[in-house]
């Protein structure tokens, strides 16, 4: 009897449906195949977190197992991982097996995988062996679900991209990315600057707990903005420590016309005064 049968034996996978989450091809092909040797019933595949978490809003019920990349910039899989762990996302469970794929190790992202509840991490240079034995003892870990608190409030860790960020066009042509430049000038409290290339990284406010990443269709009033919120051009449409006020949600979800759940935002709350 080989691993992957022996692995396949122990974790039945035949009635697991799985998602993979990766920018890069090569990777996404190599989770596939494994998973497809492990008989997994279905595999869907998403390039980045924002096609990820539309894909689990549409699926999220059938899906019991996430591969998926932390590398990924702007944002990577661990905020995903925190999404999934407390329940935000109310269609997908928060019980989900998941893999983190990484090239690189770090200290304080192998210990935000721990407190996330990470199932199996696979590092790089990955061999089909190792990522089958990842996978196949993920599913068999037995681990218990805390508090929603506790997820939220793991330290936010940014992907190690080393990409450049595009420079923004001169001007917007489609009809739709001209609206939303246009209506971006009307939002209150924001400024039209653009952005060059490479940008700086922004950083969340030390004044700020439970700092995380939702789409702007699930932002709740009385939050407040951790990160500066730019659209796809990089037009900047509100400033971090933005209290998030719910006409103010709604007029952004009002300009984001239709796209709100392609917008990543940084959210958080302000630290109890002592």
């Amino acid at each position: 009897m080989n691993v992957v049968t022996a692995i396949a034996n122990e974790a039945d996978f035949t009635r697991t449906k799985f998602l993979v989450v990766d920018s890069k091809p090569l990777f996404r092909d190599m989770a596939h195949a494994a998973l497809t040797r492990l008989r997994t019933q279905e595999i869907k595949h998403a390039p980045d977190v924002n096609e990820a978490i539309t894909t689990l809003k549409r699926f999220g019920r059938q899906i019991g197992g996430l591969v998926c990349d932390w590398d990924m910039a702007p944002v990577g899989g661990f905020e995903l991982l925190r999404m999934i762990r407390s329940g935000t996302m109310t269609k997908v469970s928060p019980h989900m097996c998941a893999v983190i794929l990484t090239g690189k190790v770090d200290a304080a992202a192998m210990r935000a995988a721990m407190l996330l509840d990470v199932n199996g991490v696979a590092i790089a240079p990955l061999s089909m062996e190792k990522l089958v034995k990842t996978i196949g003892s993920a599913m068999t870990r037995s681990w218990t679900l805390q508090a929603p608190e506790h997820y939220l409030a793991v330290p936010a860790i940014d992907p190690p991209s080393n990409e450049a960020v595009p420079a923004a066009p001169q001007q917007a042509t489609a009809n739709g990315k001209e609206l939303w430049r246009r209506d971006a000038d009307t939002v209150s409290g924001v400024t039209s600057d653009r952005v060059g290339s490479p940008a700086p990284k922004p950083s969340a406010s030390p004044e700020l707990v439970n700092v995380r990443m939702c789409t702007l269709s699930d932002v709740k009033s009385g939050v407040v903005l951790a990160r500066d919120l730019k659209d796809r051009e990089g037009v900047l449409l509100l400033k971090s420590g933005t209290d998030l006020s719910k006409s103010l949600i709604e007029r952004l979800k009002g300009v984001a016309e239709g796209h709100a759940d392609s917008y990543h935002v940084w959210i958080g709350e302000r630290r109890a005064a002592h």
